[in-house]
């Protein structure tokens, strides 16, 4: 099997690496054999989220290859299976979730391993995009044309029908599913308000509209474009020209109604909390995607008991929501189909990341690195 490793794969492979000062440059890193439990996947494409640009933005504390929404084609296995917590074999198409869960934890033991201490981003645990270089082969992330999967990885099959540009999508709207379905329990006929139509939003969107509701995207002048994308999912685009209008300008679009649930997705910005709460009815759900900041944001505990409502933080997703995503961007119930993407090159990956962080990227959300375009 070693030659078959040796033979299925490159000597290198060039990485777009992110470096310390929010700069980037492209690398050759060498491979080696899979050793036991290990594989290699032939990256196919590498979403860009607003995990990537916060951690390019502020400064990683060494050089690493990012991006953790990887889909691709296992090129090589261990000889060992056994050895490995994941199964595929060589040639067949695969998502590959960020989380390097330990497996035997109370968190990994229930099912919720993206809750395990050992892949928790904040606590210093370890994720696929972000193990610095200097750990070799240093090609622990997906913007490189290939990824070392460790025996820990999570890997999700992919049917043959489903093309890259929508097998990027798999994990953000995994993440919107679970969000929306789950956390909030949206169900058919509901109205359901998304604050922002970025990334995030307009999968939160897709999944809202799968799950039969009804819904009202909200965003400010400049998400212009993005709100036509998510007119184009099926939903009422609201605008207004500043955060302090979006309050009244979706009561207006409410009507006399009231949001059966909101899902915040804006990021930072505290003054949208107040919003949901004014927007909800009798039993409604808030479902937070985000931290604040400042962390700590008033919430009106009066509307709160009084109207029944409930405010649910998410984190990740289940993985019961990878395979309902999977189905229907298959089935091309997602309507994703219809977002643009705005694919970049390995070559073109740092200044990608630049205009992200400086807030100047393309109109389209789904931004995705695709390593082997020419």
């Amino acid at each position: 099997m070693g030659d078959r490793v040796a033979a299925a794969i490159p000597d290198s492979a060039r990485a777009g690496v992110a470096l310390p000062g929010a700069r980037s440059e492209v690398r050759q890193l060498p491979t080696r054999a899979a050793r036991p439990g290990e594989g290699w996947l032939r990256v196919a494409s590498s979403g860009i989220c607003g995990t990537d640009v916060n951690l390019y933005k502020r400064g990683l504390a060494a050089a690493t290859v990012l991006g953790h929404h990887v889909a691709g084609t296992i090129a090589a296995v261990d000889a060992d299976p056994g050895k490995r917590r994941w199964s595929g074999a060589v040639g067949e198409r695969v998502v590959v979730e960020e989380y390097l869960p330990c497996g035997t934890c109370r968190a990994c033991v229930s099912g919720a391993y993206r809750l395990c201490p050992d892949t928790d981003l904040w606590g210093g645990g370890r994720r696929i995009g972000t193990i610095p270089v200097g750990e070799a082969p240093g090609l622990y992330g997906g913007n490189a044309e290939y990824l070392l999967l460790p025996p820990n990885a999570v890997l999700h099959p992919l049917p043959g029908g489903l093309p890259d540009e929508l097998a990027a999508w798999v994990l953000p709207y995994a993440n919107a599913l679970d969000w929306t379905v789950r956390a909030g329990g949206v169900t058919k006929g509901d109205t359901v308000v998304v604050l922002g139509p970025g990334y995030h939003g307009l999968a939160v969107t897709a999944a809202a509209r799968w799950a039969g509701a009804d819904v009202i995207v909200a965003g400010l002048s400049r998400d212009r474009a993005r709100l036509a994308m998510a007119e184009r999912l099926g939903a009422l685009p609201v605008t207004a020209d500043s955060g302090d209008e979006l309050a009244t300008s979706l009561r207006r679009a409410l009507g006399s109604e009231a949001a059966d649930v909101v899902v915040d997705t804006v990021g930072p910005a505290p003054h949208v909390i107040a919003v949901a709460v004014e927007l909800l009815g009798q039993g409604g759900r808030l479902v937070l995607t985000t931290p604040k900041s400042p962390a700590h944001v008033p919430i009106d505990t009066t509307a709160m008991t009084r109207r029944n409502l409930t405010v649910t933080a998410v984190r990740g997703r289940r993985p019961e929501a990878i395979a309902t995503a999977i189905s229907s961007l298959a089935e091309g119930t997602s309507r994703l189909q219809h977002v643009p993407s705005a694919d970049t090159t390995l070559d073109g990956t740092g200044a990608m990341l630049d205009r992200l962080a400086e807030g100047t990227g393309p109109e389209t959300p789904h931004v995705v690195v695709r390593p082997h375009a020419d």
